[in-house]
């Protein structure tokens, strides 16, 4: 008996240790099993866009675009103010600025999209809808390399090497620092698949528009409307 109780106190030592270093290396959302936090992985897992009007509200509290981010990922999930029960989810948040300012927030959650928009506001997340109207500012995107991919017909090939973008992951760097989400040519919430339009420059500054859909956890374009003609259309 006396060996399993030094075995046990060893084990729950372990066990402590395991849990700082978990907190310390993996911030706020170490712990996947808390209910808030697999919130936040799944919303991190997706990009996420602002409206023009949304990116006003941000310069009033005084946030930039990265501190925002910082505020969503340390905050608070209010699941009593949170649509959770629906294939259009919006959670919401009570967050904290760097100064220590407070405010609110409410973050979309659509079913199959790789898009999740931020509003802010201290209305709860019952009567948040899409924004159908303009731009989305893209402010975050997750870390993975081979985030977007290709549909392989001959057409988007055509289309790819018209715009010296064969490269996917050269693409995904054009859309990461040029591209906003068509919210009025979007429809996030068409089923068996919401439908997405992304707006990005080439390396001419040239204006693209890319057809994409959400498909095992990556962007997959389906097609493009370039500026131009090419020979291939």
């Amino acid at each position: 008996m006396e060996n399993f109780f030094r075995r046990l106190k060893y084990y729950g030592i372990g066990f402590g240790i395991g849990l700082v270093f978990v907190v310390f290396f993996f911030g706020n959302r170490g712990c996947a099993w808390y209910p808030s936090n697999r919130v936040k992985n799944t919303i991190f897992n997706k990009i996420l866009v602002l409206s023009e009007t949304e990116l006003a509200n941000i310069k009033k509290i005084g946030l930039s675009k990265k501190e925002l981010i910082i505020c969503i990922n340390e905050g608070d999930v209010d699941f009593k103010k949170s649509k959770k029960n629906n294939r259009f989810k919006v959670y919401h948040f009570d967050c904290e600025t760097p100064t220590g300012k407070k405010f609110q927030c409410n973050v979309t959650l659509n079913e199959d999209s790789f898009v999740s928009e931020v509003q802010i506001g201290n209305e709860s997340g019952f009567k948040v809808k899409n924004t159908k109207k303009g731009l989305g500012n893209i402010i975050y995107f997750p870390k993975e390399k081979d985030f977007v991919f290709m549909d392989t017909t001959d057409l988007i090939l055509c289309q790819q090497e018209a715009i010296k973008l064969v490269n996917e992951n050269k693409l995904f760097d054009q859309i990461r620092k040029t591209g906003k989400l068509n919210f009025e040519k979007s429809n996030l919430e068409i089923q068996p698949k919401p439908e997405h339009w992304i707006q990005f420059r080439d390396k001419k500054n040239r204006l693209i528009e890319a057809n994409a859909i959400w498909y095992k956890e990556k962007i997959q374009i389906n097609r493009f409307i370039l500026p131009f003609k090419i020979d291939c259309e």
